[in-house]
């Protein structure tokens, strides 16, 4: 009698089952993963601007504080999305925002980091939007919702 060799369908049935189920469980933590890297990429990328502001500000060179090719990067400076500025160069408030659009995931896509200077302080606050609640970077907070109409 010749000895079997090979796999037989349950066994390969069973291989093709557990595959499965590492998929089902892998690929959405993939797909967090990967948005929580690019909100931390987006704050990377606006992080940088807060010294430039504050150089500006403590130099008295405040002329054009919201452009911010001026505070040393372009708006679509990684890809993801798009850096604006609202600092006001009479008090020094406002805000550097990074919205996520261009390549970001759909997890992360229209979210908003916001890193506002409270100018009678010269404080710093790191916020985000709803949409980036799950993916919020270390240090930020979700905003709070504007009051209903």
């Amino acid at each position: 009698m010749n000895a079997q060799k090979g796999f037989t369908l349950i066994e390969l049935m069973i291989v093709v089952a557990i595959i499965g189920i590492l998929a089902a469980i892998a690929i959405p933590a993939y797909q967090n993963y990967i948005a929580r890297g690019e909100a931390s990429s987006a704050l990377a990328s606006i992080t940088p601007l807060k010294t430039a502001v504050e150089d500006k500000l403590a130099n008295g060179t405040t002329d054009d504080l919201a452009d911010v090719t001026k505070l040393g990067t372009t708006a679509n400076a990684n890809g993801l999305g798009v850096i604006t500025s609202t600092i006001d160069e009479a008090t020094g408030g406002g805000s550097l925002i990074f919205t996520l659009s261009g390549s970001a995931s759909p997890k992360t896509k229209g979210g908003v980091i916001t890193l506002a200077r409270d100018a009678a302080s010269g404080t710093w606050t790191c916020t985000v939007n709803a949409k980036l609640t799950d993916y919020a970077p270390k240090g930020c907070s979700v905003a709070a919702a504007p009051p209903a109409p």
